[in-house]
């Protein structure tokens, strides 16, 4: 054999021994290396999953309590017995929640923001939609406000009503309906609270078509 190609092969012997010695070292690991950072652990173990249901039925609860004390402020408990008037104070108590929900997001939604911002992101993106953000609370808090306000005239409104239509019942009684004559000037009466209902929605249509 020719010393050039002894030469060459001791050459491809050294470099493959190289080669086997990284590749010792890479299988020489520690398996403490195979562990993500703690920083990372630490942030992970942060994360909470939120109870979305839970929060929704305790928004539901608080909703239909506030309508319950709203509707009682201006209605008797056999008006909002009424099948009519009682359906319009559960819709009004979902309108209530759906609005109490979205701040609810919304608020976490912007927590969440502004833990990214202190923990050092500085996203040109991430202060645009803490600005919307912000803005959509504002105005879904408004919103929430004016509703209620609308509410309360409502149900003040259908007291009115109520109290209208019972003096002109009183009134155009006939002598049939007199249960017994508690004095000389006053009577008491049977008032016929389907018949209210009924007279009430009349007046609500003729009011409309004035």
């Amino acid at each position: 054999m020719s010393s050039d190609k002894i030469n060459s092969l001791r050459s491809n012997i050294s470099a493959l021994e190289g080669e086997m010695r990284g590749l010792n070292d890479q299988l020489d690991l520690n398996p403490e290396d195979l562990l993500p950072n703690i920083d990372i652990l630490d942030s992970i173990q942060d994360i909470q999953i939120f109870d979305y249901e839970k929060e929704i039925e305790m928004i539901k609860e608080d909703s239909v309590e506030t309508l319950d004390c709203l509707s009682k402020l201006y209605l008797s408990a056999d008006d909002i017995e009424n099948k009519n008037l009682n359906n319009m104070i559960k819709n009004d108590a979902n309108a209530l929640s759906d609005f109490q929900f979205t701040i609810s997001c919304t608020k976490r939604a912007l927590i969440s923001i502004m833990k990214s911002i202190d923990s050092g992101i500085t996203d040109p993106e991430l202060f645009k939609s803490l600005s919307m953000i912000q803005k959509e609370l504002r105005d879904t808090i408004k919103g929430s406000y004016d509703l209620q306000k609308k509410m309360k005239s409502f149900y003040k409104e259908i007291r009115d009503e109520l109290t209208e239509l019972i003096t002109i019942s009183v009134q155009e009684i006939d002598e049939a309906d007199v249960v017994e004559e508690v004095d000389d000037d006053n009577t008491l009466h049977i008032i016929d609270y389907n018949k209210l209902t009924e007279d009430l929605e009349n007046y609500r249509n003729e009011r409309k078509n004035d």
